[in-house]
């Protein structure tokens, strides 16, 4: 539901007197919450509840409602359906059902949960296989080694259909998982996956039970130290609690050290240190984008500059000042748009400004490097005609089989079978059943004409990493296409297709196109024949568009399309 942007139709503040109906229907959805616990999570006054309408990709319109800027509910053809962020808070809310982490990444790729992915507790435990859960009722997922939740869907079956459909189908229907669009709406912040600890019956509870064979005598040791260890672990939580009231008192001294900081100086030093030691500044910048970019983050550790607390109070004061003064070179490039041109690195307070090499603003680029890295692996999906062929080296119908393991694969397969044509090695007969049905012949083959019928045998897929994510999409890759096209008013708009394909969040590709240009942008879902969303950019963008896929996302060039139609430059 959301694992495609959305869009925000409006975000208003629940007034009092509407925060008691949906408090009431918050009690008729979840009969069983206790009323004191449902009054301090929508009744307290202090935390702002907003209620934010959405559209999806597929134009349904629903409500969400965030308590301090975190997604709590929301509400699909009147059905309230909690978030993750309140699951992790309140877990008995609704059922859980385990699985491994590996499922998560076929449900990050929009997948709903399958049978075979979960892990049930032993018939020795006493619990039920599938637990008790009625057909259609909402359940939550979590992971084997943390029982927090990741994902909020519907079951399909109940526990009983679980039972008898014999491990095969489907069990529940994802709607929101843990790093969808849903989980930062609107630009609110997302906190990460607490550690709760694998689920209780995963852990080991008695060991007589679980190893009979240690003995009685032995289980009284494990309990006797199992008694020392408890008091140890109260004198250390003793001593937990007072070095965090110690901590607290350090950190309070330290709060009050640095509201003395002078905002003046703070905001020359981080002026100077952005345009002397920063790695990351092309000119020429805007200036807002200056202040957001490098700026602040040229801060010390543990300060925060406010331009609002300085004598100049706003960022443009300021920077005239600095362009009077013959620092940088400001231009007006668009009427209320301003950038930062050059940098005059003859300034005498250029030369003489140093910083320590450990105070200098640190370049994040490797860090970002690694984590917007995109890779792009074209693979393949075994069929039924090409099993025979990967059977040996332990594949299995539906595998995913790299383009450059499968040369390997079929010449192994070639040789152990003696197919090769003994006169003429760049030949291949069809000697077994497999190859036949294959190359739909008995005459021999050339190695390459080999390799493509086998190709042409299997379905075509392409996986795209993403620092840790993983996308698998079918067919052949769809490669980023730029183009410029003319609208009313003889004006210029870049279009950009299958951004999606590289798990680029276009919403946010969006944002970063509107900073970047200061142009507005708009997506189309879905055009007709396309199979993503469509990114719409004003102004022939496709330098700006080109360079921040192969800067920031690392999108390989080979992948992008429209390069040919940037401005070509005045002579």
């Amino acid at each position: 539901m959301f694992k495609k942007p959305v869009r925000v139709k409006s975000n208003n503040l629940v007034k009092g007197s509407e925060r008691k109906n949906v408090k009431d229907l918050f009690c008729k959805k979840f009969h069983n919450f206790p009323e004191n616990e449902v009054n301090n999570l929508l009744n307290n006054k202090k935390e702002a509840l907003n209620c934010i309408k959405l559209v999806t990709h597929d134009n349904e319109t629903l409500q969400v409602y965030c308590l301090q800027k975190q997604p709590v509910f929301f509400i699909v053809k009147d059905v309230l359906i909690p978030t993750i962020f309140l699951l992790w808070k309140f877990a008995d809310l609704i059922p859980c059902i385990t699985v491994h982490s590996q499922v998560m990444t076929y449900i990050k790729s929009g997948a709903d949960l399958m049978i075979p992915g979960l892990v049930t507790p032993p018939a020795q435990s006493g619990l039920p296989k599938y637990g008790n859960i009625s057909r259609d009722s909402l359940v939550y997922i979590n992971l084997t080694t943390n029982k927090a939740a990741v994902a909020v869907g519907s079951a399909c079956l109940s526990s009983f259909d679980m039972e008898r459909a014999g491990g095969k189908g489907k069990c529940v229907t994802v709607h929101h998982f843990y790093g969808d669009s849903l989980c930062g709406v609107d630009g609110y912040s997302v906190t990460s996956i607490p550690s709760l600890g694998p689920p209780e019956w995963l852990v080991l509870k008695n060991y007589d039970s679980d190893f009979p064979a240690l003995g009685g005598s032995q289980s009284m040791k494990m309990n006797q130290a199992e008694d020392l260890s408890n008091k140890e672990v109260s004198v250390a939580s003793t001593n937990d609690v007072c070095l965090t009231v110690e901590q607290q008192e350090t950190d309070d001294v330290s709060c009050m050290e640095k509201s003395d900081i002078n905002m003046d100086e703070l905001l020359y030093r981080c002026f100077l240190s952005s345009i002397k030691y920063s790695k990351t500044i092309t000119l020429p910048i805007l200036t807002s984008n200056f202040y957001k970019l490098q700026m602040l983050p040229s801060c010390p550790p543990g300060v925060m500059l406010d331009i609002k607390k300085t004598s100049y109070k706003k960022l443009k004061t300021f920077l005239d000042e600095m362009c009077k003064e013959g620092l940088i070179t400001i231009k007006e490039i668009k009427k209320g748009v301003e950038a930062i041109t050059n940098i005059n690195k003859e300034h005498p307070k250029f030369n003489e400004f140093y910083l320590e090499p450990n105070l200098r603003p640190r370049s994040n680029s490797t860090e970002e490097t690694n984590k917007n890295k995109t890779t792009v692996t074209e693979s393949y999906l075994i069929t039924e005609n090409v099993l025979p062929l990967f059977q040996p080296d332990g594949y299995r119908k539906g595998d995913l089989v790299e383009g450059s393991n499968i040369r390997k694969i079929i010449t192994s397969y070639i040789k152990n079978n003696n197919c090769q044509v003994a006169d003429n090695g760049r030949l291949v007969r069809p000697n077994t059943e497999a190859l036949r049905k294959i190359c739909k012949t008995e005459n021999s083959v050339t190695w390459e004409e080999m390799f493509e019928k086998v190709c042409d045998s299997m379905k075509n897929c392409f996986k795209v990493n993403v620092g840790n994510d993983e996308v698998i999409n079918k067919g052949k890759v769809s490669p980023i296409v730029m183009n410029v096209s003319m609208r009313s008013g003889n004006k210029k708009v870049t279009i950009i297709d299958n951004l999606e394909a590289f798990g680029i969040n276009i919403g946010d590709f969006a944002k970063e196109c509107q900073h970047g240009v200061a142009a507005s942008t708009s997506i189309t879902p879905k055009p007709p024949g396309k199979k993503y969303d469509q990114l719409l950019v004003q102004g022939n963008q496709v330098i700006f568009v080109y360079n921040l896929l192969t800067e920031k996302y690392k999108i390989p060039k080979k992948y992008i399309q429209g390069l040919e139609k940037a401005p070509k430059k005045k002579k």
